[in-house]
């Protein structure tokens, strides 16, 4: 065999070999819709303006998934609430009825809603890590929402999601 072909031949080895060595990575869309309320809200008034508060609060629910899943959603917040805006940053997890999960920080920007009736959100998440099949996700997503209750423990609230994703 010429020098030339052995060349080739070890090039063309390397090349298949490298190519079926890497994990390729897809990127994953996950939409669904989070209903949860509020199970614990704690308020302290600022002072320099009527009604302008600093709350720390918890909440819990059901995120309904596009593909017919659910998933337990546990979130922590905190939040610089007066009564045009509030910036919320918080914690979520996600756990799935397999037991895995997503942990994800949000950024939720609120205002009134229509003729002042609830409050209208848009959240913005980085994915932090997940378990179970979820080990390694990487990713980012945004929401819409509307609370439907006074703010306080028990407000109801609903945030239609879309998460983009990869896994190694």
């Amino acid at each position: 065999m010429s020098k030339s072909k052995i060349i080739t031949l070890t090039g063309l080895i390397i090349t298949v070999f490298l190519l079926t060595s890497f994990t390729q990575v897809w990127a994953a869309t996950m939409k669904f819709r989070i209903v949860m309320f509020h199970t614990k809200v704690e308020a302290i008034e600022v002072g320099d303006v009527e009604g302008h508060k600093l709350l720390l609060g918890e909440s819990t629910g059901l995120a309904s998934l596009e593909t017919g899943g659910v998933a337990g959603i546990a979130g922590k917040w905190t939040a610089g609430y007066a009564k045009e805006t509030a910036i919320a940053p918080g914690y979520q997890r996600m756990t799935f009825e397999d037991g895995s999960t997503i942990d994800v920080t949000f950024l939720t920007k609120s205002r009134p809603g229509p003729k002042g009736k609830g409050r209208l959100f848009e959240s913005t998440y980085e994915i932090n890590k997940g378990s179970g099949k979820y080990v390694g996700i990487q990713g980012n997503g945004t929401s819409t929402g509307r609370r439907v209750a006074p703010l306080g423990a028990g407000a109801q609230l609903y945030f239609d999601v879309i998460m983009t994703y990869t896994l190694p």
